[in-house]
């Protein structure tokens, strides 16, 4: 069912996926069948709370040419759980109007607009700004100084995926769990300035265009965690009396 909805073209390149027989061979397949929700607990957009019994229904599954299967699941962050199921309906639908002879589709397209790449992070030393800052983003991009030692590397990237599993389910989330949310983050930014790192954030606003509805536009979150003696950090002497900036290479744009 997947392969015929998707008339053998990847969802994102629309190259064909069975490549012909030749006179020694036999034909060759080059697509995957890509989980748009990872059943593995380490997997690309893994979810703990999906349904076991639907990570390989087809409305959880999309067909990519080898090549963009591996870019999403390297890069997940950009490509997130609504963005595929968004690319997947959209080339479904393009393919579905192919066979009936409509007009043709454009392609999904995620467009990025350099004035609105952030060159300069504000400090965050609020687990509520930030839970606020990122609850309505689709993506992020993470970074963090190098030379981490072992135990830095449990610090810093626990509160990453800490904030990321916030994220990822805060549109269910009750006023309760909320508040225990920023609770969590709260703390852990306490924990990461008190050995000495500093959180940095802010937003990007980024475009989806092609697919079947008009553009869209949506956030991402730059979130960038620095040690305190880092040269990309710049103080700043606001009215507020607020610690400065980091600057873009901070938030890893």
């Amino acid at each position: 069912m997947l392969w015929g909805r998707s008339g053998n073209l990847c969802a994102i390149c629309r190259q064909r996926l069975v490549v012909d027989e030749t006179e020694l061979d036999s034909e060759s397949v080059v697509g995957d069948e890509c989980h748009i929700i990872s059943g593995a607990p380490n997997g690309p957009r893994h979810e703990p709370t999906f349904p076991a019994d639907e990570i390989d229904d087809i409305s959880n599954l999309l067909l990519l040419c080898r090549v963009h299967h591996k870019m999403v699941d390297d890069q997940f962050e950009t490509y997130s759980a609504e963005l595929l199921r968004n690319i997947k309906a959209s080339h479904e639908k393009w393919v579905e109007s192919k066979l009936k002879g409509q007009e043709e589709i454009a392609p999904v397209r995620i467009r990025r607009f350099k004035n609105e790449i952030p060159t300069h992070l504000p400090a965050v030393t609020s687990g509520k700004d930030l839970f606020n800052l990122a609850s309505d983003c689709h993506g992020s991009y993470q970074n963090y100084s190098d030379d981490l030692s072992d135990e830095e590397v449990e610090t810093v990237g626990g509160f990453l995926q800490n904030l990321q599993d916030w994220i990822d389910i805060c549109g269910d989330l009750q006023p309760i769990d909320k508040v225990r949310a920023t609770k969590s983050i709260d703390d852990e930014i306490k924990v990461l300035n008190t050995i000495g790192f500093v959180v940095f954030a802010g937003i990007e606003i980024q475009r989806m265009e092609g697919g079947v509805g008009n553009p869209s536009t949506f956030k991402v979150l730059h979130i960038s965690v620095i040690r305190r003696t880092d040269p990309s950090i710049i103080s700043v002497n606001d009215e507020t009396g607020n610690l400065g900036e980091g600057d873009g290479t901070g938030a890893g744009c």
